[in-house]
């Protein structure tokens, strides 16, 4: 006998819980690896399988701050959904300072710099430059 089989009724999905602060992790990470942005902060809110994140970030000046924004939103919630399953409803991304050219990307990033430059050993500087 040849054919197909019927296809089982999906179960329903059993429900998703996540914790806020791992999922506000994975929304900081997301906001990290883009290039003009720095020391983000989030804020997670849950309601069942669905949640909204508030996202406090710094942004190098001169960046377009609202093109910027609308990627930072787009990787937030597509990291967070990849990874927990969980629905984003909104993703509010706040602007609350600007990193000035030649300004450290946060308070310990010039110690951390001055640190391997030290590790690297005496004329790293100048292999760097060449």
């Amino acid at each position: 006998m040849t054919g197909t089989l019927p296809r089982r009724a999906a179960a329903p999905p059993a429900p998703v819980t996540w914790p806020e602060d791992r999922t506000a992790g994975l929304a900081e990470e997301a906001a990290r690896g883009i290039h003009a942005v720095t020391d983000p902060v989030a804020t997670v809110r849950a309601d069942g399988a669905a949640v909204r994140v508030d996202l406090d970030v710094v942004m190098a000046h001169g960046a377009p701050l609202s093109a910027v924004a609308e990627v930072v939103r787009r990787r937030v919630a597509a990291r967070i959904e990849a990874h927990t399953g969980l629905t984003v409803e909104a993703v509010t991304v706040t602007v609350v300072d600007l990193r000035l050219p030649g300004e450290p990307a946060s308070p310990g990033a010039e110690r951390d710099d001055r640190d391997r430059r030290r590790a690297a050993g005496p004329g790293a500087d100048a292999r760097e430059a060449t």
